[in-house]
């Protein structure tokens, strides 16, 4: 993916998946790599003459059989990770991330490549992380409890003879200002990033009702298709009732660093949307771009409610 990625992007380099240390050189820009499929080994530097570009990333089969993965740059001003890095990792499963005391360079990977020297590898940190990330994990599981509980509480006072009591919990969510209270209540069903509902803060959009209306979409109907409770003819039935649109979002070739998101210590992308109206003026167009998380078995929204620039945009 990431070679393919680098061809794509610079053709005539000519790029090939081949075994060994290779040279490549076109469109003002070199290229190294060193590859070894059958042991799981690939590394690339790749140099932009005219930006004064250099950027590098690996990929190494351990003895274990774990996987390590990485990228650096070294160029002027720039130090987010490269395009062609995250296209070839957006749909890419990658699992803990790790930042070593001493990051690999293309050189130091192909001195090792070169060599008939196990790879070492350092843990001596192993127990400390193992312990944040069970911490980690219990404090999401009582998080998602006590929302549960609340959500339940909600639906049985919703469901009980009228009272005054009860019509001064149940909450009319109505306001921009409203999104982050809608969150907390609902995280047992969905997953809104802090940034989503911070951009909310400033939202114009004309009808902040059918944003909510959509959250309860993507958190019900949507979820029941995902889980393959629900066919997907509902789902477009009712998204239509509502007068949105859904399908994907952008292809991460073109994508900005806005549709990536860091989740579970692994970088995501927001390949989903919903949406209504096609006006670039945010007071009539809606956009909620989400993706679907495997593990917990809910979307997880990553910004709303406007369009998020693309390269051609």
């Amino acid at each position: 993916m990431l070679l393919s990625s680098v061809h794509t992007r610079f053709p005539s380099l000519g790029c090939e998946a081949t075994t060994g240390i290779s040279s490549y050189q076109g469109d003002g820009v070199c290229a190294r790599t060193a590859s070894d499929v059958e042991h799981g080994f690939f590394a690339i530097e790749v140099i932009d003459l005219r930006s004064r570009d250099r950027w590098d990333a690996f990929i190494v089969r351990l003895p274990d059989g774990t996987h390590r993965t990485g990228w650096t740059r070294h160029c002027a001003g720039e130090v987010t990770e490269p395009s062609e890095w995250l296209e070839a990792v957006a749909h890419f499963k990658l699992g803990e991330e790790v930042q070593p005391q001493i990051q690999p360079s293309f050189l130091s990977l192909v001195a090792v490549f070169c060599s008939d020297t196990q790879i070492a590898v350092a843990s001596s940190d192993l127990p400390e992380r193992q312990a944040m990330a069970a911490e980690i994990d219990d404090l999401k599981q009582i998080t998602a409890l006590q929302a549960m509980q609340l959500h339940a509480m909600r639906v049985r006072l919703a469901n009980a003879p009228a009272s005054v009591e009860q019509e001064q919990v149940k909450t009319v969510y109505t306001g921009y200002d409203q999104v982050g209270a809608w969150a907390a209540e609902n995280a047992d069903r969905i997953i809104i990033l802090p940034r989503a509902i911070s951009a909310c803060k400033n939202a114009q959009y004309d009808n902040p009702e059918l944003l909510f209306q959509a959250l309860e979409l993507l958190a019900t109907t949507y979820r029941e298709v995902r889980t393959s409770t629900l066919p997907r003819e509902q789902l477009i039935q009712r998204a239509t009732e509502l007068g949105l649109s859904i399908g994907g979002s952008v292809d991460p070739a073109r994508a900005t660093e806005d549709y990536f998101f860091r989740w579970g210590r692994r970088r995501r992308f927001l390949d989903q949307h919903l949406g209504r109206g096609n006006s670039r003026d945010p007071r009539h167009c809606l956009r909620v771009y989400f993706t679907w998380d495997q593990d917990t078995q809910m979307v997880i929204c990553g910004s709303m409610p406007i369009h998020l620039p693309n390269s051609m945009t």
